[in-house]
C-alpha cells in the first residue's frame, strides 16, 4: 500500500513540478487535472478497501453485508438468515455478533417474519447490555 501511495505522489509531483511542453492550452490542462483527480480517487478507494480487509472484524461485517446483498438481488433474502445464525452460533466477537444480529433481524423483517426479528433484536440488546454492565 505504501508503494502505491509513493508512486502516486511521484506522479503528482512530476505532473505539477514539470508540466509537459505540449500542454499548451487550458483544455489539455483541464484534462490532465481530471485524470489526476480520477487517479487520486482510485487510490483512495484502494486505500479504503485495504483498511477494511486488513481488519478481520470489518472484513467479516462487510462480507455479511455482501452476502445479504447477493441474496436480496437473487430474490432469496430469507436464505441469508441461516448464514447470520451460523455466525451467531460460532462467533464470540462482539462487533461481528452485533452486525450479525442487525443483519439477521433485517433479513427476518424483510422476509415477513417481524416477530422473530424483534426477538433477535431483544436477545442482541440483552447481550450488549450485559456486556456493557460487566465493563466490556
Amino acid at each position: 500500500m505504501r508503494t502505491v501511495r509513493f508512486l502516486a505522489t511521484l506522479i503528482l509531483i512530476g505532473v505539477f513540478a514539470v508540466p509537459p511542453a505540449h500542454a499548451a492550452n487550458d483544455d489539455e490542462l483541464m484534462t490532465m487535472q481530471r485524470f489526476i483527480d480520477l487517479m487520486q480517487g482510485y487510490y483512495s478507494i484502494i486505500g479504503a478497501i485495504h483498511d477494511v480487509t486488513a481488519n478481520s472484524e470489518k472484513s467479516a461485517i462487510l462480507q455479511m453485508q455482501k452476502i445479504k446483498e447477493v441474496y436480496d438481488e437473487r430474490g432469496e433474502t430469507a436464505r441469508a438468515a441461516s448464514v447470520f445464525r451460523d455466525v451467531l452460533d460460532s462467533s464470540t466477537n462482539p462487533a461481528i455478533r452485533g452486525a450479525a444480529v442487525l443483519l439477521l433481524s433485517e433479513t427476518l423483517k424483510e422476509s415477513g417474519r417481524s416477530d422473530e426479528a424483534v426477538k433477535v433484536l431483544i436477545e442482541g440488546l440483552d447481550e450488549n447490555v450485559t456486556r456493557a454492565e460487566a465493563g466490556d
